[in-house]
């Protein structure tokens, strides 16, 4: 496995849950830790709570210089899965990209992850009536889905649960019409 020889920021996959425990362990270890949370209003029954909540469910940054006895101390604190990487080094993360984390830590309201599709996929339904219809991801809303079908008078929109869609690939003629 091959090491960036700088300090770098690198993204740790952890047990659902466990934010707190690896950040303070990791802390403990000193590692500088970047948890980007962001701020929910939940409705009680007799009142409004302001929740503080995790941007990425399951992932932390962690900056450090990585070798092979930090990637080792890091993968033995009790939560931490495994650093992401692919199969020749572990993936960094720009400074660029933890400034622009760090700004959406300021932001009040509902955050919607959506790691699987990003707006202008191409996709298709897997499960139920729908199954095998291929569309175009035009909107995520919540853990909806709206995919546009082309159709011959116009385009149509759908909303689906993302569970069932799966990523199709992308069509080199497709790219060059869309773009």
């Amino acid at each position: 496995m091959n090491y960036n020889p700088h300090e770098s920021w690198y993204v740790m996959r952890i047990r659902t849950k466990f934010n707190q425990q690896v950040e303070r362990a990791l802390k403990n270890k000193q590692f500088h830790i970047f948890n980007p949370t962001y701020q929910e209003w939940s409705q009680r029954k007799d009142r409004k709570k302001l929740l503080t909540k995790p941007i990425f469910n399951g992932y932390m940054f962690v900056q450090t210089l990585l070798n092979p006895e930090t990637h080792l101390e890091l993968l033995k604190t009790l939560g931490v899965i495994e650093l992401l990487k692919t199969s020749q080094s572990v993936l960094t993360v720009p400074q660029n990209e933890i400034d622009n984390l760090r700004l959406l830590e300021n932001y009040i309201g509902q955050c919607v992850q959506s790691p699987q599709f990003a707006v202008g996929d191409r996709v298709r339904i897997t499960q139920g009536l729908l199954k095998g219809l291929v569309g175009c991801v035009d909107r995520i809303n919540k853990k909806i889905l709206r995919i546009s079908v082309d159709s011959v008078p116009g385009s149509i929109a759908i909303e689906v649960n993302p569970d069932h869609v799966e990523p199709l690939e992308q069509d080199p003629v497709y790219l060059t019409i869309v773009q």
